[in-house]
């Protein structure tokens, strides 16, 4: 009997809702774009509404072009999410403040309170002292929002945005999380897999206010008005791993969407002082863990590039513009912080030298940028146990020159498999029970793959060195200055 699995994908730019068989393959997708909103004050935003009628807008397109026979047959679905996004809701599930992006720095002073106590947070949470993750954000909507102090606290919740979508989108209606998202928030403790009432204590957050805590595989509910059980839910990232099925630790997968990450399986849990650990995947009975890498400005940064510089349609013009640009300036791509190893905000986007440069100039500078921040973490990588695959997936994916550039510099051959929706994919996989027959990156067919084979550039590695000398001076000089404060 054929049956078939659902899964969501609520991203930072649009919702999409992907059915695949048994054999992992397409059958039915939608989408639906949502809006981001931004301020100079680092504030970044969504409407909570429209994420939660985005979400349901796709499950239901999706649902509605089966035949009662194929709905019969949705065994499952999975649900993944955009992580470290929160908001403020009450237990009748009406939010009481915007949707705070990932992207947001807003309580970025709080964490200046806490450095007394970053070694020890690194350790409880597998992640840096940094504004992008939930907790300060959290704090924020305590301390600043109007409608949350107003509301009881018995009646508060204050979650990622994955607990919102689970209490409406479930018949049940529970006030749950995964492991993968609550470990985002940094209140949550490797070691334990719950809320840890000292990082709570030190970020000001009162855990009744937050979900229970569920591994990444379990029972969440079914859909409302649906047979459908929910048995995956974790974070995007997390599932994108799983795109092509378990990757193994030797290989490195680099999802290029809104930011970038470069993610690899750990065959047992250690901590990194540079890069973040997290949580692969979990069920009742073993967790397993991750290193992870992240690159701020992706695809995010094209959409700033494109109202900064006035330029229209860059994405559409960078195959011709990196065919044609031999020697493009080196560009310090700040757009939304400096991720992982430096994890630096409030630094500004800056091109190294002086002069006047082209839009196709500076378009492709700014794709190099990013090669040159995934490089600085392949390398971290690398050098803490060697990789041997380098696997690529994401929408900024598919620009062959960026690809092309990474294998490059990398001296890696780069395998960008034909299978989209890597992470609807992931999340799909992980509900169904992580099936043996979806076909695993590395045992692809050729016609299932397309390969980036390395060529010399030294020009190319020239640049790099550049980015990697100007980077450091200019972190040391933020860090130096916020010292003599």
């Amino acid at each position: 009997m054929n049956y078939y699995y659902l899964g969501v994908d609520q991203g930072s730019h649009s919702s999409r809702a992907v059915l695949f068989d048994n054999n992992g393959k397409i059958v039915a997708d939608a989408a639906q774009k949502v809006t981001l909103n931004r301020n100079s004050a680092g504030h970044v935003e969504h409407d909570a509404v429209q994420l939660l009628d985005s979400v349901t807008y796709v499950i239901r397109q999706v649902l509605s072009s089966l035949d009662g026979q194929q709905l019969e047959q949705v065994a499952a679905c999975g649900i993944a999410t955009q992580r470290s996004t929160v908001l403020a809701w009450n237990d009748s599930g009406k939010a009481l403040s915007p949707a705070l992006s990932w992207q947001d720095v807003r309580a970025e002073k709080l964490l200046q309170k806490l450095k007394l106590h970053e070694q020890e947070i690194l350790r409880l949470t597998g992640l840096p002292l940094t504004p992008y993750y939930s907790a300060s954000k959290m704090n924020w909507l305590l301390n600043e929002s109007d409608s949350v102090k107003h509301c009881s606290r018995d009646q508060l919740r204050l979650s990622p945005l994955i607990s919102y979508l689970l209490f409406h989108l479930l018949e049940n209606r529970p006030y749950a999380i995964d492991h993968s998202n609550a470990q985002r928030t940094q209140l949550f403790a490797l070691d334990s897999l719950t809320w840890s009432e000292r990082l709570c204590g030190w970020f000001g957050v009162d855990s009744t206010l937050l979900p229970d805590c569920m591994p990444m595989n379990a029972s969440y509910g079914r859909l409302t008005d649906t047979h459908i059980p929910v048995t995956a839910v974790c974070g995007d990232q997390n599932a994108a791993m799983f795109g092509s099925g378990a990757p193994g630790p030797e290989t490195a997968l680099i999802n290029i969407g809104s930011g970038a990450f470069v993610l690899r399986e750990l065959e047992r849990f250690s901590s990194s002082a540079d890069q973040l650990t997290g949580i692969a995947c979990s069920d009742r009975y073993k967790v397993s863990y991750l290193r992870e890498a992240t690159v701020n400005g992706a695809a995010n940064a094209l959409s700033w590039a494109e109202q900064q510089w006035h330029v229209e349609d860059l994405l559409g013009r960078l195959p011709e513009w990196i065919e044609q640009v031999d020697e493009p300036p080196v560009f310090i791509n700040a757009v939304g912080g400096l991720g992982t190893p430096w994890m630096q905000a409030g630094l500004h986007s800056s091109f190294t030298g002086s002069g006047s440069y082209t839009d196709a100039e500076k378009a492709v500078a700014l794709i190099e940028s990013i090669v040159f921040m995934i490089q600085v973490n392949l390398e971290l990588m690398n050098a803490e146990k060697p990789l041997y695959k380098l696997r690529v997936s994401g929408g900024l994916s598919n620009q062959d020159g960026l690809c092309q550039k990474l294998s490059n510099l990398s001296g890696f051959e780069i395998e960008r498999s034909i299978v989209t929706e890597a992470t609807a994919r992931g999340v799909a996989w992980l509900a169904a029970g992580r099936p043996q027959n979806w076909r695993i990156a590395g045992n692809c067919r050729d016609t299932d793959v397309i390969r980036f084979v390395p060529q010399q550039d030294e020009a190319l590695q020239t640049r790099y060195q550049i980015f990697k000398t100007e980077i450091e001076r200019l972190v040391n000089n933020m860090q130096q200055t916020d010292a003599d404060k």
